[in-house]
C-alpha cells in the first residue's frame, strides 16, 4: 500500500487530549505546554462540541472558557479515511488538523505535522512561505500560506 493510502487511524495522534468546553484557557495552555500539543477537541455529554487551537486563544484571559474560542464545526474524518483524503480536507478547509471521529466518538486527531512526518509528499507544499513552519498557517500573499510570526513581520515592514 502506498503511504498516501494509509488509514488515518494508523497515523493519528492518540490518546487524544479532549477538553470539556468549560475548561479555562489557562488550563488549556498549561496542558499545551506540558504535552507539547496545540489542538484540542472539545467534548461534552452530547459528543464533539468543537475544536480549539492555542492560536485561537491568543490574547484571551486565563479564566475564560475555551468554548468561547472554539470552532463549532470541526473538520472530521472517519478512522477508515485515507491519509490523502485527510490532507485534502485540511487544505480545502484551511485547517491544521482534523478530528478523527465516528458515531462511537472521538478516536484521535491528525495534524499537518503528523502527515508531514509520515506521508511527507502530501505536505510538501504546505508550509509558511517565509520560515517553512507548518503551525497555525493562514492564507498569505499570492495564494501562499504564512504563519502568524511572519505575518506580523510582514505587516510591520509595510509590505503587501
Amino acid at each position: 500500500m502506498k503511504p498516501r493510502d494509509e488509514l488515518v487511524s494508523h497515523l493519528m495522534s492518540t490518546p487524544v487530549v479532549a477538553l470539556d468546553p468549560k475548561t479555562n484557557v489557562g488550563e488549556m495552555l498549561r496542558l499545551s505546554e506540558s504535552l507539547r500539543i496545540h489542538h484540542f477537541p472539545l467534548v461534552d455529554s452530547a459528543g464533539l462540541f468543537g475544536i480549539v487551537c492555542t492560536c485561537d486563544v491568543d490574547g484571551a484571559r486565563p479564566e475564560q472558557a475555551v468554548s468561547q474560542f472554539a470552532h463549532r464545526t470541526p473538520i472530521t474524518v472517519s478512522p477508515e479515511a485515507r491519509a490523502h483524503e485527510a490532507a485534502a480536507r485540511m487544505m480545502l478547509q484551511g485547517v491544521g488538523s482534523v478530528v478523527v471521529a465516528d458515531d462511537d466518538g472521538v478516536w484521535g486527531i491528525l495534524t499537518r505535522d503528523d502527515l508531514a512526518e509520515t506521508v511527507p509528499e502530501l505536505m510538501r507544499h504546505v508550509h509558511c512561505k517565509y520560515c517553512s513552519s507548518r503551525q497555525h498557517l493562514r492564507p498569505g500573499p499570492g495564494h501562499t500560506l504564512i504563519c502568524p510570526s511572519c505575518a506580523a513581520r510582514e505587516l510591520g515592514s509595510g509590505h503587501d
